[in-house]
């Protein structure tokens, strides 16, 4: 499991540094049409909306595989031992729900019917579904670290601390 995490790890932060690197060439294209040439581009506001919905949803799962992610730290410093093992436990299994829910079975459900309803977009003429397939994703991705943050905390559960994600060599 290490290994398909190191490899997730990896991919994910190239994924990233290539959308934010699309969506910076994007921005600066629209600027200078509109700006330069008088005309702004047709195309570029919708790709750099997209860009967006791709970037802050693989974001939230990067920030989640970092510890970055917003969380009260009141009740996990104020328990030791075996409670502290469950409390990490409930919560990232919280998280792995959540994202099953929301994210897999519920943006699934949206990519399904954006694919069946052939709703595709105004400028790029591109289908939505893609543009959604994001949302599983991500929620697979969050799934996948959950289990290895639980996996993570059981295997040092004679230590008293819950362990922190270890730094990716990527990017």
């Amino acid at each position: 499991m290490d290994r398909i995490i190191s490899v997730t790890d990896r991919i994910l932060a190239w994924v990233m540094v290539i959308l934010m690197g699309i969506l910076v060439v994007d921005v600066v294209w629209q600027v200078t049409t509109r700006y330069v040439l008088g005309s702004a581009s047709s195309f570029t506001e919708e790709i750099a909306r997209f860009l967006l919905i791709w970037i802050g949803l693989l974001g939230s799962v990067y920030a989640y595989r970092k510890n970055l992610h917003l969380a009260f730290d009141y009740f996990s410093a104020k328990v030791t031992g075996k409670r502290k093992v469950w409390l990490g436990t409930f919560i990232h299994s919280l998280i792995a729900l959540f994202s099953l829910l929301v994210l897999v079975i519920g943006g699934g459900y949206l990519v399904q019917l954006t694919w069946e309803l052939n709703q595709v977009s105004a400028a790029l003429q591109i289908r939505l579904a893609y543009v959604y397939s994001v949302l599983p994703l991500s929620g697979l991705l969050i799934i996948l670290y959950s289990a290895h943050f639980i996996r993570d905390i059981h295997q040092n559960e004679a230590s008293d601390e819950i362990p922190e994600p270890k730094p990716s060599e990527a990017v």
